[in-house]
């Protein structure tokens, strides 16, 4: 059974809000579960091993590269998750 062109298409500005709220989210609602979960994993990681990090003497040195890291990695996804929203919306011309 195919889906119509409608049901499948995501909005971007959902999709980024949603990445911003929560990271990978965007990504969930646009249907790409693997790059969801891996969003959600990297910033959630680096986040929490930089954060132990920040408790220690080389915290300084390391742990808030990672916790900028993860600050990276989150605004680009929610970059991504607008950037692959657009491309799915592109819809292809109809053959004559």
């Amino acid at each position: 059974m195919t889906v119509p062109l409608d049901e499948t298409r995501r909005s971007a500005v959902p999709a980024a809000l949603l990445a911003w709220l929560l990271p990978g989210a965007g990504h969930f609602y646009l249907g790409d579960k693997k790059k969801g979960i891996a969003y959600l994993a990297g910033v959630v990681g680096l986040q929490l091993f930089g954060l132990d990090l920040d408790l220690t003497v080389i915290g300084l040195a390391v742990g808030v590269p990672l916790e900028l890291g993860a600050t990276g990695l989150w605004l680009f996804s929610i970059a991504d998750a607008y950037r692959t929203a657009k491309s799915m919306d592109v819809v292809p011309p109809p053959p004559y």
